[in-house]
């Protein structure tokens, strides 16, 4: 039998008996339905799902400190990424985290992606978000794992903590307590989560891109994760970037084969290799051909996100190989690795000397005298 998140005509009934109160009251029927049994409750949905790191999520809900809050929350916090260094206790005040935020009026809740708006004022956290925001804009146009999502502004309360978390929203979806359905909403979650991940592995702990605020000289949010913490989160980001890679090349390495079967060159089909599969360090990942027979050396870059701007590294030895192979290397784009929507999105021949191609050196190799 599937399981009731709550009972919604308890739920606002009691919602609005407990509004009217003004103060919090841990003996109040709602207090608990809201704090203890929900949570639970969707705990115990997500793990019958084997939800994506729920062994690191705290689900924490608030309906205020002592005074009622205008809007009440459920949030999902990680807490390699919501921390509070000093209390040592997950936070929505900084970080990064998936959250329900439940409207002034106890009708309508929203399923959302949030960023802590700790030390910020509300217009920095809206230029910030803007930027968060374009980026994500190609992501719901093509994955069926954000269907009903959306980017933009909601009502939740006219005091200014719950203008502050629409404004810190990444991307939304919104139900009606009277209409929705708590299956549909556990799998949102689960999705939502989904997303959240590789968005997190891929976009926001790079550093190269933190959002940048037009004027420089403006507040500039840092991200300070625990060294252990970031430690930890570098080598899961690292195994998801080789799992993506992975099934990007063999992708490509099928698109090759069959598109020199397509034009009748099934000789040069045979012989396409895909040298990554068991050797590393050539700076290129296929070795395919041409349909007129000349070598194509490709180097397979993959993201399980969709990009208006595909951000991707190149290795020196990378560079090298292109610098010196020119035509003949070609650095191939993947999108929405892993999904039904997985496709190749730009090939880039002789990438160095591509004028729209941006390098930018992310390290450097120092030597001094210590004598």
């Amino acid at each position: 039998m599937r399981q009731m998140l709550f009972n919604k005509e308890d739920f606002y009934e009691q919602f609005l008996d407990y509004k009217n109160k003004g103060r919090t009251d841990k003996n109040h029927p709602f207090h608990n339905m809201f704090n203890k049994e929900i949570p639970n409750n969707i705990h115990y949905e997500l793990e019958k799902r084997h939800m994506r790191n729920l062994d690191r999520i705290d689900i924490k809900a608030s309906t205020g400190n002592g005074k009622v809050a205008e809007c009440f929350w459920i949030a999902l916090l990680d807490r390699r990424l919501t921390t509070n260094p000093n209390s040592q206790k997950t936070t929505t005040q900084k970080g990064i985290f998936i959250v329900i935020l439940f409207a002034e009026n106890g009708e309508d809740f929203y399923l959302t992606i949030e960023t802590g708006t700790e030390n910020l004022s509300l217009s920095e956290i809206k230029e910030e978000a803007a930027i968060w925001r374009k980026r994500l804009q190609p992501e719901l146009k093509h994955h069926k794992r954000l269907e009903g999502f959306h980017i933009g502004d909601f009502h939740l309360g006219k005091s200014l903590r719950p203008k502050k978390y629409v404004a810190s929203s990444l991307v939304f979806k919104k139900y009606n307590i009277d209409h929705f359905d708590h299956h549909q909403l556990i799998q949102d979650i689960n999705s939502l989560n989904d997303f959240f991940y590789d968005f997190v592995y891929e976009v926001y702990l790079d550093q190269d891109l933190t959002p940048k605020l037009e004027d420089q000289n403006k507040f500039k949010r840092k991200r300070i994760i625990h060294r252990d913490v970031y430690k930890q989160l570098r080598e899961e980001r690292a195994k998801q970037n080789e799992e993506t890679g992975r099934i990007a090349e063999k992708f490509v390495y099928r698109k090759e084969v069959e598109q020199l079967k397509a034009v009748g060159r099934e000789q040069l089909a045979e012989a396409v290799n895909w040298v990554a599969e068991t050797e590393d360090g050539h700076g290129f990942d296929i070795k395919s051909y041409f349909p007129d027979g000349k070598e194509k050396l490709i180097e397979v870059k993959g993201s399980k996100l969709t990009h208006q701007d595909f951000p991707f590294f190149l290795s020196e030895q990378e560079r090298m190989v292109a610098e010196e192979e020119k035509e003949s290397y070609v650095i191939t784009l993947v999108e929405s690795v892993g999904t039904q929507h997985m496709k190749i999105v730009k090939e880039i021949q002789n990438p160095l000397g591509k004028e729209d191609l941006h390098l930018k050196p992310t390290q450097y190799s120092c030597k001094i005298r210590v004598d």
